[in-house]
């Protein structure tokens, strides 16, 4: 019984040393002030230091925000910054696992400062609304309204379309459009949607290590701080509560001694 124990134990080892022999890939696409081509925004800090913590070697390829889910959808990197939603027709919620949150999100409709707060999806009848390619199935809610959505290469023209009245109204996140508040106009009680901003990566024993791996350093950063300094503007508080099959299930031993912040 001894021997065969010690020959299982040596056995998970090797698999475990297999399996962080490779490099964890991971794409990115821009997002405002938070993910950019440079690898310097805020989530990208955040998820090179829980690697670094967790002694993951990561290695991250930028491209334009569409391409970046593609590359993820035709399974070409282990992981993707935050785009569950993009995806939700195509792959199946059993083939994807998500890490502790990065932050957390809110989906609101943006008009500017001299114009009235969206209140209703009533309020978007015969109106103009830009959104941005590659959020399409966070847009799932007003499309399945009737709401046509034009759609904008990235979130910096959507602004200009915005302030040029190319658009009536735009679709944007919070935290990522909290520098740019003095300019837009929003009703904060009518969130389009709310979620976890996590990475979200391919369910095999590989990503499931990865998960595993980078998750708790993930918590410990939360819980002691560390997110909310390097976000500073951009940071919406949370508090992890795990609702879905694919999420990560903190363990005992992940559980951090700190309170919260």
């Amino acid at each position: 019984m001894a021997k065969s124990l010690s020959a299982l134990l040596l056995l998970c080892s090797s698999l475990w040393q297999t399996l962080w022999a490779q490099e964890v890939t991971i794409v990115a696409g821009p997002i405002l002030d938070i993910i950019n081509q440079q690898g310097t925004g805020p989530y990208q800090q955040i998820l090179h230091q829980a690697a670094q913590r967790s002694g993951i070697e990561l290695v991250e390829t930028f491209y334009p925000l569409k391409r970046a889910v593609e590359t993820f959808k035709h399974k070409k990197s282990l992981a993707i910054y935050l785009m569950i939603d993009a995806f939700k027709e195509e792959i199946s919620r059993n083939e994807i696992i998500t890490t502790y949150p990065i932050g957390i999100y809110k989906l609101y409709i943006f008009t500017r400062k001299d114009q009235t707060a969206i209140s209703s999806y009533a309020q978007l009848k015969g109106k103009r609304v830009g959104g941005v390619f590659g959020y399409e199935g966070s847009y799932q809610s007003l499309i399945n309204r009737g709401i046509q959505v034009y759609y904008i290469s990235d979130e910096k023209a959507q602004l200009d379309k915005l302030n040029n009245g190319r658009v009536d109204a735009i679709l944007g996140f919070l935290p990522d459009w909290l520098p740019y508040l003095e300019q837009l106009n929003y009703d904060e009680s009518f969130p389009v949607d709310i979620g976890y901003d996590y990475i979200v990566v391919w369910n095999t024993p590989q990503g499931q290590a990865f998960v595993d791996k980078i998750s708790p350093a993930l918590q410990q950063m939360k819980h002691e701080g560390t997110l909310k300094k390097i976000l500073a503007d951009h940071y919406l508080d949370f508090d992890y509560k795990v609702t879905k099959t694919f999420e990560w299930q903190p363990t005992d031993k992940s559980q951090p001694n700190t309170s919260e912040p």
